[in-house]
């Protein structure tokens, strides 16, 4: 075969590739692994007894935000790191916004709070269960988001894993949430922040030998 006749051969079935499912894979995987999870959490542990009350006071939302704005951020930055040449890595420094704003939150309600006052606020009742029941309900999303991972071509294997953490993380936060019955701002920027780096951790340890060919 010549070469203008491959050429010509190749170009008949020119077709525009479609770039963007990945990103729609993304989102999509991820609300259905946060429905799972709070499904999960509703089976296991069932809702905080006053949530119809406490729902819409501002430290439920809070931590409802805390995570869902983790999750929004960590996930662009994944589905981002599973197409070459997207260098998420600059964005990466987003992912503080939230943390700083809780930490800032959490400063501000100490300084007006006698000192006698903030170990409660710090470990409120059940900083234990919050520490291992986020990183636990994170698994699922995590999992769902790994094998999404191998269906795209991340460069950085590492930044790719420590994305979906953190998104895991967020979305766990959120299903969390519902059951969890501390509301301090102390209690969130401490407890939540520390099983998000556990998360993420995890994730950046875990996919980079999940991808190995």
């Amino acid at each position: 075969m010549q070469t203008n006749d491959l050429i010509s051969l190749m170009s008949a079935s020119n077709r525009p590739v479609d770039t963007g499912w990945l990103r729609r894979a993304t989102w999509l995987c991820a609300l259905a692994a946060l429905a799972a999870t709070a499904g999960l959490v509703l089976m296991t542990l069932g809702t905080r007894p006053d949530l119809t009350s406490a729902w819409m006071t501002p430290p439920v939302l809070a931590k409802a935000a805390f995570g869902a704005s983790v999750a929004i951020i960590a996930l662009a930055l994944f589905q981002a790191s599973l197409r070459p040449g997207l260098k998420p890595a600059r964005r990466l420094p987003l992912i503080a916004v939230p943390l700083l704003a809780a930490a800032g939150w959490a400063l501000l309600t100490l300084a007006q709070a006698p000192a006698a006052e903030w170990g409660l606020l710090i470990f409120g009742r059940h900083w234990r269960a919050c520490l291992i029941a986020v990183p636990l309900y994170a698994l699922l999303p995590l999992i769902v988001l790994l094998v999404l991972a191998r269906r795209g071509a991340p460069v950085d294997g590492t930044l790719t894993g420590a994305c979906a953490g953190l998104a895991s993380a967020g979305l766990a936060t959120v299903a969390y949430s519902l059951h969890c019955p501390d509301d301090t701002a102390p209690f969130l920027a401490t407890w939540y922040t520390l099983a998000t780096a556990i998360v993420a951790a995890l994730g950046a340890f875990i996919l980079p030998r999940c991808l190995r060919w």
